[in-house]
């Protein structure tokens, strides 16, 4: 019991010292992971945009935005709706706008 109990100890101890690949905390993750994916349900739910293949990544509350769009005005609605949600500090667009 006593093996187990020094074990059990030892790996808390252990494990407690690991740090985040991306540096971020647990809530920052999950934060994150919150705010792409109601921007991806609100891109999916407008009738100009959901057609489009736009890739939303959130590090820290900043959003990028990569993909293909047919206008500056499609650009400009993804970078409005993307800054209407809850936790967004920033957007970046790596967005191409096709010719």
């Amino acid at each position: 019991m006593k093996k187990i109990m020094v074990c059990f100890i030892l790996l808390a101890s252990i494990s407690g010292g690991c740090a985040s690949i991306t540096g971020r905390t647990t809530g920052e993750t999950i934060d994150d992971s919150s705010i792409t994916t109601e921007i991806n349900l609100k891109i999916i739910g407008d009738p100009e945009l959901k057609y489009l293949k736009i890739n939303v990544d959130t590090f820290r509350g900043n959003v990028t935005l990569t993909g293909t769009v047919k206008s500056k005005q499609a650009e400009q609605r993804l970078i409005d709706l993307s800054k209407s949600v809850r936790g967004v500090k920033s957007v970046v667009t790596n967005l191409i706008i096709e010719k």
